[in-house]
Parts: structure tokens; sequence; C-alpha cells
């Protein structure tokens, strides 16, 4: 049988690093992220995400 799924660990070195940083920092990156991520999207899945910050959905 064939995991689904994923998972990913988090070193404490990296996690001491994103507590230090700033707010605004950690919201830039989110936003870059996000960017990243609707842009490759399927089509589906751009519309469904911008409804959904429409708040049609």
């Amino acid at each position: 049988m064939t995991k689904k799924g994923f998972s990913y660990k988090v070193s404490e070195e990296d996690l001491r690093k994103w507590i230090k940083m700033s707010a605004e920092h950690k919201l830039e990156w989110l936003e870059e992220i996000n960017r990243f991520l609707y842009y490759f999207a399927p089509e589906k899945s751009r519309k469904i995400m911008t409804k959904f910050r429409k708040g049609e959905i």
C-alpha cells in the first residue's frame, strides 16, 4: 500500500530563525508563497481560491 500525503521536519535551528524573524518579514514571505502557489495552480484551483478570497464560498 502506498502512503498518501507528506511530512517534513523542521530543525530547531530553523525554528529559532523563524521565531526571531519580524512579523513583517513573515507576512512578506507568506504573500510570496501565496503568489507562487496561485501562479502554478491549475485554472480550476485558481477560480476556487478567487471565490474564497471574495467570500463567495
